[in-house]
């Protein structure tokens, strides 16, 4: 349980796609066999502690791969976040059905969590704020669908008449009369260079204005250097002001913006934000951009995942 607990405890720290970790990721990180993990979860000292998601009916176990597991503390933050939203999506989602009812995603979770994971939808649509890989439409019956899963318009078609033109990588997102992002449309323009993952565009230095990093002082006007962490915020919200306010910037976009750094010095004071909670990295799951080979030697190798993404937190 200690080595159990220390994993959970580091991959909190890290956040984005590393927490919750699901039953199997647990077991690979510790070198058990999701049999042998799930065995040491079912200790009395493990539930006093550790929560499954998913609770095993009978002699029916888990499924290691869509079971997160999370401190017991954590319940409330975990149903509110996009890593249970896209986990429990991907569970319910046939081929054929690929669109899942608001009220089918919840099935299958602990009662406490499945009830907060109900309420957190219920905000998100009210919100109109969803995670960039999935799209949602309101109604009576509301229906959420990743957007790999979806037909939609090439970037050069026209664009309705509450948008002034398509989405580019440097162009305004489409909005609704009022200023917000409708859901529906929380799709991606055609993958850039520097594109993550998951759609959304990130930052790419060869088309950013010089003066749209000059937020990102190398010196205070005393002349003496400035602060880390407040160059690396100038730099992620220029750069993703840039790249159309997705709240997604690639590694290797934020090591050029601070090119006087040392990779060692950068990557040391990078970790130091992250255990403050202000920024989480995510890897690239391939689906919509390959990543070029700058992007990978930019990136940093964590529990046998590449992060190549910076993200900025709001839940500190």
């Amino acid at each position: 349980m200690p080595r159990l607990l220390g994993v959970l405890e580091s991959q909190r720290q890290l956040g984005g796609a590393s927490y919750p970790p699901t039953l199997e990721r647990l077991a690979e990180l510790t070198g058990d066999t999701p049999a042998v993990t799930s065995k040491a979860l079912s200790s009395k000292e493990a539930k006093g502690r550790v929560l499954l998601s998913r609770a095993a009916g009978g002699k029916k176990k888990p499924p290691p791969g869509t079971t997160l597991v999370l401190l017991k503390e954590d319940l409330q933050t975990v149903a509110q976040s996009d890593r249970l939203l896209e986990v429990q999506l991907q569970s319910a989602r046939k081929p054929d059905a690929p669109a899942v009812d608001l009220v089918q995603l919840p099935k299958g979770l602990l009662p406490a969590l499945g009830r907060a994971f109900k309420a957190a939808l219920d905000q998100r649509l009210a919100e109109r704020r969803i995670p960039r890989t999935i799209g949602a439409l309101t109604g009576k019956k509301p229906l959420f669908f990743f957007l790999a899963d979806a037909v939609l318009p090439s970037a050069g078609a026209p664009a309705h008449a509450a948008a002034i033109t398509a989405p580019t990588d440097a162009g305004p997102r489409p909005s609704a009369p009022d200023g917000t992002r409708p859901a529906a449309l929380n799709a991606p323009a055609e993958p850039a260079t520097d594109a993550p993952s998951n759609g959304a565009p990130a930052a790419s230095l060869a088309g950013a204005p010089a003066a749209s990093l000059a937020g990102a002082p190398a010196a205070s006007l005393a002349g003496a250097p400035a602060p880390f962490a407040d160059r690396f915020d100038a730099a992620f919200t220029a750069l993703d002001r840039h790249a159309g306010g997705n709240n997604y910037v690639t590694l290797r976009a934020l090591r050029a913006a601070l090119p006087d750094v040392p990779r060692a010095t950068f990557d040391a004071e990078l970790a130091a934000l992250r255990r403050q909670r202000r920024y989480s990295l995510d890897p690239s799951d391939g689906r919509h951009h390959q990543m070029a080979e700058a992007e990978r030697e930019a990136g940093i190798l964590e529990a046998g995942n590449l992060l190549v993404y910076v993200a900025r937190r709001h839940d500190a």
